[in-house]
């Protein structure tokens, strides 16, 4: 009897759905076949960066030198967005 796993190493890029295949031309096949065998059954979101507020924040914290324009241009955020997040920032 065929190993389970071994059935995930058959998998082609033309036997996935329609979301399948965009992450296996971003991310390859094997992962994939990874995400197939480990989260099957899953419903995963990817959000946009803009949704990554702790990303935001880090991304202001470590890029003090720049404008607020700049950053938002960077993440592709607005720069009102970048403001907000800096007003509320925890204060170090």
């Amino acid at each position: 009897m065929e190993n389970r796993k071994d059935i995930y190493s058959q998998l082609e890029i033309e036997d996935l759905t329609e979301d399948l295949k965009l992450v296996a031309m971003a991310c390859g096949i094997d992962t994939v076949r990874e995400l197939m065998k480990h989260c099957s059954g899953l419903s995963i979101y990817i959000p946009k960066l803009a949704r990554l507020d702790k990303f935001i924040v880090r991304y202001i914290r470590e890029n003090s030198e720049k404008s607020f324009k700049e950053i938002a241009r960077d993440l592709g955020v607005t720069e009102q967005h970048v403001k907000r997040l800096f007003r509320e920032m925890p204060r170090k």
